[in-house]
């Protein structure tokens, strides 16, 4: 009996330490501001990273019990309001024009899943992980124009390396606020062997989350396996039924990118972001492409977006080295698209004739033994 007194004790104690552990890595202060959408460790190459930070003004996402925005369309006949058919719905009808009705007393800063930004400061410090010495990026404002965000460029990094970093935050008037840990791992130089583990997820639309207010299943088992990096290919939100605003459009990232099971993943993992056409615009979407279906809403300000609130460089296409085996491409499918409804030949493309001759070549160049 008393052994088994200790057995239960013991366990209990683990479990104290591991709660503490968790909590040590994204505490929280008692004063903001406050990281409630985390961090996202991007582009990461042999010597160099992208770190994404975000300043919010409250600790949490809004509870998922508040409510939501209706979203009702002009008849274009009538002049009207009414909600769409369901055939209107899934034909995405170009001639209807949407308005945002929020409930008495809401905004797009307090409805369901809300995360709003607030202005100040973050600085990243890091380390490789056997090393004692930390380094510091300086402290950086974020950007109210971009969302309340600030990307970081690590350089000068050592391949195959792992890096402890702490992302720490700081009000206009230097009261320090939430800080974040986290890690990721430089990739092998082209001549070394290397054992690769990477997941891939696309289609990821908020309202199909499978874990409540966590988010998805998904992350704590991708997490579970220790991936050396993870690819979004694109359609990260789903803009087409809420997404009438820019303010509504960045909403989408916010909601989605809070969810606890997202925040501890994207900490921990080296991740490539590519769009489509439902985290651009709207489906099927592009650039030449007319609609009122998406309201103020503009195919420009769904480009500008993505590169908001993802850790991206100089292109959103672009090819990956991982180590002597693997190489990765990371193509644009939207940017440079042709009308859909130009007729097929020669000219029309997917891809842009730039875009198309580097992937050729690297593709030509590359002595990887899997290009993905």
């Amino acid at each position: 009996m008393k052994s088994k007194s200790i057995a239960i004790f013991i366990s209990v104690l683990l479990i104290l330490i591991l709660a503490s552990s968790s909590i040590k890595s994204q505490a929280i202060n008692g004063n903001g501001p406050y990281q409630a959408t985390g961090i996202k460790i991007g582009e990461v190459n042999q010597t160099g990273a992208i770190i994404w930070t975000r300043l919010t003004l409250n600790a949490k996402r809004v509870s998922s019990d508040a409510p939501m925005p209706e979203i009702l369309y002009k008849d274009p006949k009538t002049g009207k309001l009414r909600k769409l058919t369901k055939k209107e719905s899934g034909t995405r009808d170009k001639t209807l024009d949407p308005v945002v009705i929020y409930p008495k007393g809401y905004n797009v800063n307090n409805i369901a899943g809300a995360v709003p930004g607030t202005i100040g400061k973050t600085c990243i410090f890091y380390k490789a992980k056997n090393s004692t010495g930390w380094k510091s990026t300086g402290w950086k404002e974020v950007d109210p124009d971009h969302d309340y965000t600030h990307q970081f460029r690590l350089k000068n990094l050592k391949p195959n390396t792992e890096y402890q970093i702490r992302v720490e935050s700081e009000s206009e008037s230097g009261v320090k606020g939430q800080a974040i840990e986290g890690r990721f791992e430089t990739a092998p130089t082209p001549d070394q062997p290397a054992k690769v583990v990477f997941t891939v997820v696309t289609g990821q639309g908020e309202t199909d989350h499978d874990a409540g207010d966590m988010g998805w299943k998904i992350y704590p088992n991708m997490l579970a396996l220790h991936p050396s990096f993870f690819v979004a290919t694109g359609d990260n939100v789903y803009y087409d039924k809420l997404g009438k605003t820019k303010a509504l459009a960045r909403y989408h990232w916010s909601r989605t990118y809070s969810f606890p099971y997202l925040t501890d993943f994207y900490r921990q993992v080296d991740s490539y972001f590519e769009k489509d056409d439902h985290d651009t615009w709207v489906d099927d979407c592009y650039p030449k492409m007319e609609t009122k279906f998406m309201g103020k809403f503009t195919f420009k300000e769904g480009q500008q977006i993505f590169l908001d609130e993802v850790p991206m460089g100089d292109h959103t296409w672009r090819t990956i080295r991982w180590g002597k085996d693997l190489q990765i491409w990371l193509p644009e499918g939207r940017d440079f698209r042709s009308s859909n409804n130009m007729p097929d030949g020669p000219e029309k493309t997917i891809w842009g004739k730039k875009q198309k001759e580097w992937f050729k070549n690297t593709v030509r160049q590359s002595d990887a033994s899997f290009r993905i």
